[in-house]
């Protein structure tokens, strides 16, 4: 094997969060055995990546909603929210958008966990 290709495979058994490179070359060989395959493989790394995309893009959108929910919080607490529209309004659209954003993390460690056979 070339160093480029050894640190090709380095890659490749990263992105699928594979510990051992023997764990990685026993997976290769079991699903992608015949050169035809070639495609397939390049659609799992695709498929890697995109999920790292995803990971990455949910967490901002998850710290920014926190921001907003904290301060919607701090605005109840000083009044400058009337308390009624705050419980009645806000909070559940707080828990509603909560609820979505955990089925979604749920759903990813769902996915991972059937791709790469381990939790992440």
């Amino acid at each position: 094997m070339t160093e480029d290709e050894d640190r090709y495979f380095k890659i490749l058994q990263e992105k699928c969060h594979i510990r051992s490179f023997s764990s990685f070359a026993r997976r290769a060989m079991l699903y992608f055995g015949n050169y035809g395959n070639y495609f397939v493989i390049e659609a799992c790394n695709r498929h890697c990546e995109l999920m790292e995309e995803r990971s990455k893009e949910l967490s901002a959108i998850g710290n920014n909603f926190n921001q907003i929910a904290h301060q919607m919080n701090i605005f109840a607490l000083q009044g400058k929210i009337p308390e009624e529209y705050y419980t009645d309004v806000i909070l559940p659209a707080i828990e509603k958008v909560q609820s979505i954003y955990k089925h979604i993390q749920n759903d990813d460690e769902k996915i991972k966990k059937k791709l790469y056979g381990h939790d992440s």
